[in-house]
């Protein structure tokens, strides 16, 4: 679940206006409508009764890609992930229904029509952009409330103590802690097919031996790596848990001791080596990051709520 913030103004611009571009890409628009009567929705997977259309895929898809080509077998698994983020966010929103978890009409008309200023200001149609992202108002609005009907949700159950409670225990990842930090890269393309990855993890596998064997970590990323830090033995500097690194790297980093070398870790980059030169205290104290925290307990609901409605769910998959 995304910051709603950003979501329900910048984000959702943003995602309106790249659907609309990728449609003028593909010719789509200006294009009149076909005579005839629209085909009935195509389904892409049926929640408890409830259906979730092609249409609704496409435009999260779309807002995901923002105009952006990328090959056949990466749109497949990012269409499989949107549609799989779609069933949950439906899920949410029939166990806030359940228990009558409403947004605030006010506050759903307040954002539309932000929507509609900011989309008007840079001179597109807003219902010509809905329309083409397979969109209405009213669905766009049922997004918006179901984000803040989970907002409402969330406010209830997080409290004051739950988020100095989660600050406590993952102190490392919100106070400013740094890793110093270096890497081994062997490049992974993201269209590669199973011979090429398994190439490569063997290839990463056996320079790991040869550093645990005795090579220098240093030597090995001059000899070995195919990333830009590579001549300077790797070093990437220092970093926070959170915010400057792709997410398996700093997660990787951080559960790491000092000078210990990681088993080889994936991103979209390829696959990594790590190893972690230094630590570096954090300073900040909770009241700096609070909103954070409770960002990232907000998500962790979410997930939380959406696996207990799934486990209990009937999820049809038409074909």
């Amino acid at each position: 679940m995304p910051s709603l913030r950003t979501l329900t103004v910048a984000g959702l611009v943003a995602g309106l206006v790249g659907g609309w571009l990728l449609a003028q890409q593909l010719g789509q628009v200006g294009q009149a409508p076909p005579a005839a009567a629209p085909p009935a929705p195509k389904i892409a997977a049926v929640v408890d009764g409830e259906n979730i259309t092609e249409a609704e895929v496409t435009a999260a898809l779309q807002s995901q890609l923002r105009g952006q080509q990328v090959p056949p077998e990466t749109l497949e698994e990012l269409r499989r992930l949107v549609l799989d983020a779609l069933i949950n966010g439906r899920l949410v929103e029939q166990f806030l229904a359940e228990q009558k978890i409403t947004a605030d009409p006010q506050r759903v008309e307040s954002i539309i029509q932000q929507l509609k200023q900011r989309v008007a200001a840079v001179g597109l149609p807003f219902a010509e952009i809905l329309k083409r992202q397979g969109h209405t108002e009213q669905s766009l609005r049922r997004r918006i409330a179901g984000e803040l009907a989970f907002e409402k949700y969330a406010q209830q159950q997080i409290t004051e103590e739950t988020v100095r409670e989660y600050f406590q225990a993952h102190k490392e990842e919100y106070d400013g802690t740094k890793v110093e930090a270096s890497h081994l890269l062997i490049r992974v393309e993201e269209d590669a097919g199973p011979e090429q990855k398994k190439a490569a993890m063997a290839k990463i596998k056996a320079i790991r031996q040869e550093i645990v064997g005795g090579l220098a970590f240093e030597e090995a990323a001059r000899k070995y790596s195919e990333g830009p830090s590579g001549p300077d033995g790797g070093k990437l500097g220092a970093f926070e848990r959170h915010g400057e690194m792709v997410e398996p790297f700093a997660a990787a980093a951080f559960a790491l001791k000092k000078d210990e070398i990681s088993e080889p870790v994936e991103t979209r980059f390829g696959l990594h080596l790590i190893r972690v030169t230094n630590r570096i205290p954090g300073t900040k104290q909770l009241a700096e990051v609070q909103d954070t925290v409770r960002q990232a307990l907000t998500l962790q609901l979410w997930k939380e709520t959406a696996a207990k409605r799934r486990a209990e769910a009937k999820i049809e998959l038409p074909k």
